[in-house]
């Protein structure tokens, strides 16, 4: 049987970002995806003058509270975008109900901010009831201005290695997850900063002169899937990094606007081969 992931990130309707990610990502790479909406956006939001915002916490709960009555289980839960703290105490309380029927696998990323900002609809009692969620979770990819927040620590525009890998040890010290720290801005170029099982370790990747919105989405569904393969956590990381750095190239290539996003459609047959390995 493929395995089955629930995933709750918002939905644009026009651009690349978060479930018209994650959605593709995941279903190339046999994994059937049950996705539940945090959040209904015209676009996406970055570069985008101005946009349509619908709350879909009432579809939230109901949505929930179904799946719960039918005693449905996930082998995969995956949060991202959470638009408010009572959509965090929700999928706090169904990550729970699930470890109550089976095993799942739950990823959290931590949708807070970027560039040392917070996102629009974030406050800091979000953060604070982000810290909570992500003690949930198996593994958690903040960026480094998400991990500062989950941290309490200042942020920071350079890191030396030995820096980024503490502030990974730390998270996984706090959380109880692994984690995958992503953009870490080296001397030398970027890297991920992870922990799991006891080890530390970087994946340097190359810097490319381009950025797009979904990346960090991108990355998160390709690390998922490629675990739900039984690979082990270093490997998937690994992968993931190197697909995602696959895909912002090609979407260089092709010219694409800015402000519609990475485009996973021009890795979807690569990552499909990755489903055979």
């Amino acid at each position: 049987m493929l395995p089955t992931c629930a995933t709750f990130h918002d939905l644009s309707c026009y651009a690349k970002s978060s479930l018209t990610v994650v959605l593709p990502v995941l279903e190339s790479m046999g994994i059937e995806t049950c996705p539940l909406p945090t959040a209904l956006l015209s676009t996406q939001t970055d570069g985008f003058d101005s946009y349509y915002f619908h709350d879909t916490t009432p579809e939230l709960e109901g949505i929930l509270d179904s799946w719960k009555h039918l005693s449905l289980r996930f082998d995969a839960l995956y949060s991202g975008f959470l638009g408010s703290n009572h959509q965090v105490r929700l999928i706090m309380q169904f990550i729970a109900q699930q470890r109550k029927l089976g095993s799942p696998l739950v990823l959290v990323d931590p949708v807070l901010g970027d560039d040392a900002a917070l996102y629009g609809p974030i406050t800091d009692a979000h953060v604070v009831a982000m810290r909570t969620l992500v003690q949930s979770a198996d593994i958690i990819t903040p960026n480094t201005t998400e991990a500062a927040l989950l941290l309490g620590l200042p942020y920071q525009e350079q890191f030396e290695e030995q820096e980024a890998l503490s502030w990974a040890c730390k998270l996984a010290l706090q959380t109880g997850a692994r984690v995958a720290i992503t953009s870490v801005p080296l001397s030398g170029g970027y890297a991920v900063a992870c922990y799991a099982e006891g080890e530390q370790f970087l994946v340097p990747y190359s810097p490319i002169d381009a950025s797009y919105p979904g990346c960090g989405d991108l990355f998160a569904s390709i690390l998922l899937g490629i675990l739900l393969r039984k690979h082990s956590f270093q490997t998937s990381v690994i992968h993931a990094v190197t697909y995602t750095s696959l895909a912002i190239e090609r979407t260089k290539q092709l010219g694409r606007e800015r402000r519609l996003g990475v485009s996973p459609t021009l890795i979807l047959p690569d990552l499909s081969l990755e489903r055979a390995r």
